[in-house]
């Protein structure tokens, strides 16, 4: 115990005896903690915001259809959800919504145009729930309501490709159900601009009980939305949902967000790879840092070490008095880059990067996401502060082991 208390002295004292660099080691060691920090925060808090914005457009957390609706997209793959299932959605604490639709591919007429469109049968009042597509309607337009029959509301580039406008009446056809001919006339009552291409170029909406009657559903939906109170509920909800659907006579599927939007996943996949080469590069720099500052220690106390030695200082006790050089010097840049880089991160957190901008040229990758706000993690800290502190005194060995294989003679006479 003496001897550890003696070491830790003499490793505080040695750590301050060259300030200048020591400074600079901190210095080192605290920027890029708190930029291994600060990157791992914009990167959860960017990805989050990203899938909360995608599911709360129209994909929503879980989707149950009949299987292999997912796959086929047609209108034959249809379910009528049991009492149970349904009793369960209104009731876990963990679901926040969920809505009914109906879903079916068709033919949109106005005028001399004529375009494919993507038909969503939906309860008005459930799905501003469970998504937010009701807030992309544009000025001069509104989003459905329990009242409305025969109305709709259209995407924005269907709406320009159609030469179509808010009050204009446009002619749906489409398969039925039942296998017979589906035929609607709307009136548009609303233009929405979501930011994701494909639903602006495709989609139109139509209230639930109208689709139940053009498409001669007789009470059957082609799939469930579930929106959730918190992402990480879904490997819990999804099971229970599984156990439940399983008893069911008709087959289906249930999926979460990741099953549903792939390239979303992949996207994120790619973003991370990015960055995780970005981190082991700051990793490495705080790393060999702490590695030249121990080193050049060792180097110019090389006859100082030698005189140690050879009044009978072990060879592991100058081993131990270097690493703890490493470790003093390693704590304190740590808790000054922990420091730094959460002040940094909550910053960022109440102050989200905004892209709006560039929302045009970010819709392009099929991402309708314009801010980014960082998200500080408990996880985040003490990985990026364990992680540093092992680098910084595992570098250190290097240096402790050259010094105690001095030769204290050849040491002493070393200028």
């Amino acid at each position: 115990m003496n001897s550890t208390n003696i070491a830790s002295k003499l490793a505080w004292r040695n750590v301050w005896r060259n300030k200048r660099r020591t400074l600079l080691t901190l210095l080192t060691i605290m920027v890029g903690c708190a930029m291994i920090i600060l990157m791992n925060s914009l990167g959860k808090g960017g990805h989050d915001q990203m899938i909360e914005d995608a599911v709360a457009l129209n994909t929503g957390h879980v989707q149950i259809h009949e299987e292999g609706f997912w796959e086929n997209q047609t209108i034959d793959y249809a379910f009528e959800p049991s009492s149970e299932l349904l009793k369960y959605l209104g009731n876990d604490s963990r679901i926040a919504a969920y809505a009914k639709r109906v879903i079916a591919g068709g033919l949109l007429s106005f005028g001399e145009s004529t375009r494919g469109m993507l038909i969503q049968g939906i309860d008005p009042e459930s799905e501003r729930q469970v998504s937010n597509i009701h807030e992309k309607i544009r000025p001069g337009g509104r989003f459905l309501t329990p009242k409305d029959a025969a109305h709709t509301v259209i995407g924005a580039t269907l709406a320009k490709n159609t030469g179509v406008g808010v009050g204009d009446r446009i002619a749906m056809i489409s398969q039925g159900f039942d296998g017979s001919i589906a035929a609607e006339r709307f009136e548009v009552v609303g233009i929405f601009e979501s930011g994701n291409p494909e639903y602006d170029r495709e989609l139109i909406l139509i209230p639930l009980s109208q689709a139940q009657e053009t498409f001669s559903m007789m009470g059957y939906i082609h799939s469930l939305i579930i929106r959730l109170d918190d992402a990480s509920y879904l490997p819990d909800v999804k099971a229970d949902i599984l156990g439940i659907t399983s008893q069911n006579e008709t087959r289906l599927e249930v999926m979460g967000w990741d099953e549903l939007m792939p390239e979303l996943v992949q996207f994120i996949v790619m973003d991370d790879i990015s960055g995780y080469i970005f981190i082991f590069i700051l990793f490495m720099i705080v790393a060999f840092g702490v590695l030249n500052t121990i080193q050049m220690s060792v180097f110019e106390r090389t006859r100082e070490f030698g005189v140690m030695l050879s009044i009978g200082t072990l060879p592991r006790q100058l081993s131990v008095m270097i690493l703890l050089e490493s470790v003093v010097i390693s704590i304190l840049g740590i808790a000054l880059g922990v420091a730094l880089g959460y002040g940094v991160s909550f910053y960022f957190q109440s102050n989200p990067i905004d892209y709006s901008s560039y929302a045009d040229e970010i819709a392009v990758w099929g991402v309708s996401t314009t801010i980014f706000p960082a998200k500080i993690t408990s996880l985040n800290i003490i990985v990026t502060s364990l992680l540093t502190f092992i680098l910084s005194v595992l570098f250190s060995v290097f240096p402790a082991r050259r010094a105690a294989k001095l030769n204290p003679i050849e040491a002493i006479r070393k200028l």
